[in-house]
């Protein structure tokens, strides 16, 4: 069952990583993958809730923070426990035999593949994002889903890798909206009625969001 999933791991890594290669394509995967990392999109998503949604950014940094530390948490530890050998490594024989070519863009990775990091990080922000501000779900999965692709592009990781991510990812997200959500103070939200009766400051997209 193993050797299964390894083979078709293998042949899909190979699939997108080589057929796909193209120098146009080059610099969009690296942008999306940029868009996985943590250490770029946390900063960021915390920028962005406060200029468009300021009326509900304690609350949503919280729950922004709480997903990403329970990501963190997670996938850190899995890849510690794991230690699973990235494509470089796997392939290593049969690249040292011409048999094999793997087109790496950016850092010479050899662990720690599974699961992957920049998944986790893009999964968990379009779920929560997406839970938070509803109009931005799908646009937001499908940024997650190019990083995801662009993790086998550069030669970082395998399919299942990004699966397991963004499986981690997605749970991370629920979590702080379903978990921590409710039991934060309710002056935390924001949320009032306007003059037309209706509630402001509360899961709703930011009004230049689809700008």
């Amino acid at each position: 069952m193993l050797e299964q999933i390894q083979g078709l791991d293998d042949a899909l890594f190979l699939w997108v990583n080589n057929r796909w290669e193209s120098g146009v394509l080059d610099p969009v995967m690296l942008a999306a993958t940029d868009l996985g990392n943590g250490g770029y999109l946390y900063p960021i998503g915390i920028v962005l809730m406060l200029l468009f949604a300021r009326a509900t950014f304690v609350r949503d940094a919280v729950l922004w923070t709480s997903a990403s530390l329970a990501g963190l948490l997670v996938e850190g530890s899995l890849k510690h426990l794991v230690a699973r050998p990235r494509p470089l490594e796997h392939f290593s024989a049969a690249i040292r035999a011409g048999q094999v070519r793997v087109h790496v863009l950016g850092p010479h990775l050899h662990w720690f593949s599974f699961p992957s990091g920049h998944s986790t990080t893009a999964f968990c922000a379009a779920v929560l994002f997406g839970g938070l501000y509803p109009r931005l779900l799908w646009p937001a999965l499908g940024m997650a889903s190019l990083t995801g692709i662009s993790r086998l592009y550069v030669g970082a990781h395998f399919p299942s890798d990004v699966l397991g991510g963004a499986l981690i990812g997605a749970v991370s997200g629920l979590f702080a909206l379903k978990v921590v959500r409710p039991r934060l103070p309710a002056g935390w939200s924001g949320s009032h009625v306007s003059r037309n009766g209706e509630r402001e400051g509360e899961d709703h997209a930011p009004k230049n969001a689809s700008s």
